[in-house]
């Protein structure tokens, strides 16, 4: 049984548990303050391939009783916002007492693999084409960037003290069902589409009339999640998970008015202000899972706003 952290409620890891049942896995999912249910898990919970249970995924406590509950053999930690203490520094100590709970129980409950989410913004700033073996800066224009930073070299050495198989994905242009916090421009634009209301592009990264960006559909993401987390043997420890092209935003648009012909949106011209992101290469990812995507811009924007259409609010 895979424990995965921030499953039931998360947006990764929702659809993240959803791809592991699919492989045939039973999963623990966690569920924090928010209660709700994706409608794609109900079925699953009500079979009783999922379960539901109580944690912080910064408490040691927490996840040891889920420990005396369930077998678990594998932990999927893809939840964010971790948080604990007071100050200024209660983002910093929460991911080091996340860390710290999920090493210790991965040792205690002598679990096959750990896979941690991480960030394709590690190649912010970075032209052309990118891969694993690409140096990463240790200067971080984000808090969450130099958390995930530490959380990989975390991990690393957590491999090697321990021989368990330690993997971080690095995730990149997720969109699709039970995006909450709606923070990528698709997302923005296929709810607005769906609403019949103006996108609301306020803060949209890369949101640009001539920016392009990886844009993978959160359904293969996760299952390219499920793929690494399952996979009999791994060759590295850090895998990318994206398309692999750059999809320019006039051609997202344009998928958009297909599925919706009366859709209208004015981005702002020329680029965003920012250092860009380069081509996202998955060759270890196609090499080592076999993983390619599903979905591509079109039939991703087309399933995203069937599920909006038939009653969901994200």
């Amino acid at each position: 049984m895979i424990l995965v952290v921030g499953g039931l409620n998360g947006f990764i890891g929702s659809n993240t548990t959803e791809a592991l049942v699919d492989l045939g896995k039973d999963c623990v999912v966690t569920r924090h303050e928010n209660i709700e249910i994706p409608g794609f898990l109900k079925k699953h919970i009500d079979h009783r391939h999922v379960f539901i249970e109580p944690a912080d995924s910064t408490s040691i406590t927490d996840l040891r009783k889920i420990g005396e509950k369930h077998k678990i053999d594998g932990i999927v930690n893809v939840a964010g916002g971790f948080s604990s203490g007071e100050g200024p520094l209660r983002g910093l100590q929460g991911y080091f007492d996340m860390l710290d709970a999920t090493f210790q129980v991965a040792q205690e409950w002598k679990v096959k693999r750990v896979t941690f989410s991480s960030t394709g913004g590690m190649y912010l700033g970075i032209s052309g084409t990118a891969d694993e073996e690409h140096p990463i800066g240790l200067q971080s224009m984000f808090p969450i960037l130099a958390y995930q930073k530490i959380v990989e070299v975390a991990a690393e050495q957590f491999a090697k003290k321990t021989g368990i198989s330690t993997i971080c994905a690095r995730l990149m242009g997720m969109y699709g069902p039970f995006d909450g916090n709606q923070l990528g421009l698709p997302s923005r634009l296929i709810l607005a589409a769906v609403r019949g209301k103006p996108a609301n592009l306020e803060n949209v990264f890369f949101g640009n009339a001539d920016d392009m960006g990886d844009m993978l559909y959160i359904k293969d993401m996760a299952r390219a999640i499920a793929l690494l987390q399952t996979a009999e043997k791994l060759l590295y420890d850090v895998y990318n998970i994206a398309s692999g092209k750059l999809t320019p935003n006039s051609e997202l648009v344009e998928a958009v008015k297909r599925v919706f012909p009366n859709f209208k949106v004015d981005l702002a011209p020329g680029q965003f202000p920012f250092p860009p992101l380069p081509n996202i290469e998955t060759k270890r990812l196609q090499q080592d899972t076999g993983f390619t995507p599903k979905f591509d811009t079109r039939s991703g924007v087309q399933h995203y706003a069937d599920w909006l259409k038939a009653g969901n609010p994200k």
